[in-house]
């Protein structure tokens, strides 16, 4: 009988699922099952299990659910349909293994409201001769790991389309004229939001206070009815990189490219396609605050008046994994050898340095 350490190892190729956004294509896990031994023994059966367990739950409503969202099984070796039995000798031997999962998976993801989570199992039956009884002993054993599903954004973001950002068209207010642009219709938790401002004063001795920019995040858990919960992040701008400078007194146009970095971690998830359970969705706000002088007396001399203009609109907020992509570092591959022994052809030079073939009138 084989000690009580684990014998069998699982190694994925991918440690995540890149699911298109709308696609009816099926994924594939691809992996090995690595069996380490001591000694000989006859194995009964091999497999690899893919599950995911989705958990929905609201303390206000007194909601728990829990549901299996996949359950797949892909058998490497089993003895009752092999001609003969499977005996393994000392050492490490790989079973390599391409199992394909169905399409339409909700996306990993870990909240309090909703926990979407997948794993890997390998497992492994085999029969070993008992040291005191001498008689074959049917044991098992088996390992996991975590892989992830992650969505990714629509094609035409990942293909540049130029309509691909959102714009909030010009404004024209009794004080200010202003368009924003955010870069991107889609970004990736811990990434960078570009915004450009476009800002034209239409009164004199405008100043700008501050420019606020927050990310809504909604969740959905639906019921009998829905029950949506809030919660609202800052967005800073990024410290690490050169950013310019949004003008205090703000006398002619001003126009100027912001890089916000988008939470990540705890305090925000990515947003979710529409399930029968749940969905996540994010919001972009922007405020810009400013003030101008005001129009009646005061007995304390000049005075301003605050104001408070607001821009709203949907983004898609991408798991983290899908924006470390753009960091994946490809392997290196070594320069093609020289060639050696190769003659330099010189154009022109063909009929002086051949001889042309023969026709075929004389062979």
């Amino acid at each position: 009988m084989l000690s009580k350490s684990s014998h069998i190892s699982l190694q994925l190729l991918e440690p995540t699922i890149y699911a298109e956004q709308q696609s009816d294509t099926c994924s594939v896990i691809r992996g090995t099952v690595n069996i380490t031994l001591p000694k000989s023994i006859t194995i009964r059966h091999i497999s690899v299990h893919f599950s995911g367990k989705m958990e929905a739950k609201s303390h206000s409503l007194d909601y728990h659910k829990r549901k299996t969202v996949a359950n797949e099984q892909l058998v490497l070796f089993d003895q009752t349909t092999a001609q003969s039995p499977l005996l393994l000798t000392m050492g490490t031997t790989p079973f390599g293994f391409e199992m394909q999962i169905p399409s339409g998976l909700p996306e990993s993801i870990e909240c309090s409201d909703v926990k979407v989570f997948y794993q890997v199992t390998a497992v492994m039956e085999y029969t070993t001769l008992h040291p005191v009884l001498r008689r074959p002993t049917k044991s098992k054993e088996e390992t996991r790991e975590d892989i992830r599903v992650a969505r990714l954004p629509q094609k035409g973001i990942l293909t540049g389309d130029t309509t691909n950002f959102i714009d909030s068209r010009t404004h024209q207010s009794t004080w200010l004229c202003y368009q924003l642009l955010v870069d991107k219709k889609a970004v990736a938790l811990g990434s960078t939001l570009p915004i450009t401002f476009r800002l034209l004063p239409t009164t004199e001795s405008l100043s700008i206070d501050r420019i606020t920019v927050q990310m809504l995040e909604r969740r959905h858990l639906y019921r009998d009815t829905t029950h949506t919960t809030y919660s609202v992040c800052t967005m800073p701008p990024c410290c690490d990189m050169e950013q310019e400078k949004i003008p205090t007194q703000l006398p002619e146009v001003w126009e100027g490219t912001i890089y916000y970095r988008v939470p990540c971690g705890k305090t925000m998830v990515h947003s979710t396609r529409p399930y029968s359970e749940f969905h996540v969705d994010h919001c972009v706000l922007v405020s810009i605050g400013f003030s101008v002088p005001s129009l009646s007396n005061s007995r304390f001399g000049n005075t301003r008046v605050h104001k408070l203009i607001t821009f709203k609109a949907n983004i898609d907020v991408l798991d983290k994994v899908v924006g470390d992509m753009d960091s994946l570092e490809l392997p290196s591959y070594d320069s093609p050898p020289p060639f050696e022994g190769y003659e330099q052809v010189i154009y022109g030079e063909y009929d002086r340095k051949f001889v042309e073939p023969p026709s075929y009138d004389e062979i």
